[in-house]
């Protein structure tokens, strides 16, 4: 039942030797952001883009409304159950052109997830095993052994699209299979004690860049409509946030590397 799956909230820990390495090395602060970026997209795909409205809107347009992949889902599974207890030929034949309808709006849907996925897939290339054995503990302590997530982790490096064109052959498929994909992507995160507070680490010094970023410019003397704002926090993120601690982030410190930055661009 497409009702039962949903993004869980509590988390698994997963303890495989590989993951006690990986923490802090092959998964930082640079890995654990691109991931929650990764996984903020796939849950819009499963539940809709959050509006201002605290509302989510789906991306799919069918039936007049717009809907996410787990309200295609349902929407599949009740024709699904409709047809089976049809006898009239011409209401089954409505039905039948509705689920037509949905397999090509799934070819669209899956061609969404292939794009927002191959620069995950990309980032992946040369760790594939360690990831296949840590997707497969996550699924059995979630008992999803059957998952088709555990496939495509198992499919040799370059095919990932090829199988997952295959094998998703339904909304409902497609929903257990991004379901499965962002609670792991959760527990992955959650599992990494050392990247995880890397990241935090780094957020806090982003806000306090930001903070003070109004009495840097007025000390560099620069208006702030001179440069854009985050594009130099981006250029100080990848350059120096990682090797100045909270408290050397004042504006006598910043101020040089705001202009070094001027100087740059």
């Amino acid at each position: 039942m497409v009702s039962v799956l949903i993004v869980c909230e509590h988390r698994i820990v997963l303890e495989s030797a590989v993951i006690k390495v990986a923490d802090g090395s092959l998964i930082n602060a640079d890995k654990i952001e691109f991931i929650l970026k990764f996984r903020r997209r796939l849950f819009a795909l499963i539940v809709g883009e959050q509006m201002p409205n605290n509302q989510r809107k789906g991306k799919y347009f069918f039936k007049g409304a717009y809907h996410s992949i787990e309200s295609l889902a349902r929407v599949e599974e009740e024709i699904k159950d409709l047809l089976k207890n049809k006898k009239d030929q011409t209401e089954k034949h409505v039905l039948q052109e509705l689920l037509f309808a949905l397999q090509e709006l799934l070819t669209q849907a899956k061609a969404d997830f292939i794009v927002q996925s191959a620069e995950f897939i990309e980032s992946g290339r040369g760790t594939k095993n360690i990831m296949t054995i840590l997707i497969q503990e996550d699924c059995a302590k979630r008992n999803r052994q059957n998952s088709q997530l555990l496939e495509w982790a198992k499919t040799k490096e370059g095919q990932e699209s090829t199988m997952f064109e295959r094998q998703i052959t339904s909304f409902g498929l497609y929903y257990r299979f991004l379901t499965d994909l962002v609670n792991f992507l959760s527990d992955l995160t959650h599992s990494c004690p050392k990247a995880e507070l890397q990241f935090k680490d780094r957020v806090a010094k982003w806000s306090a860049v930001k903070e003070i970023l109004p009495a840097v410019l007025k000390k560099a003397h620069v208006k702030s409509d001179h440069i854009n704002e985050n594009d130099f926090l981006k250029y100080l993120k990848e350059r120096y946030l990682d090797h100045i601690s909270l408290n050397e982030i004042t504006p006598q410190v910043i101020v040089p590397l705001l202009a070094e930055y001027i100087r740059h661009t």
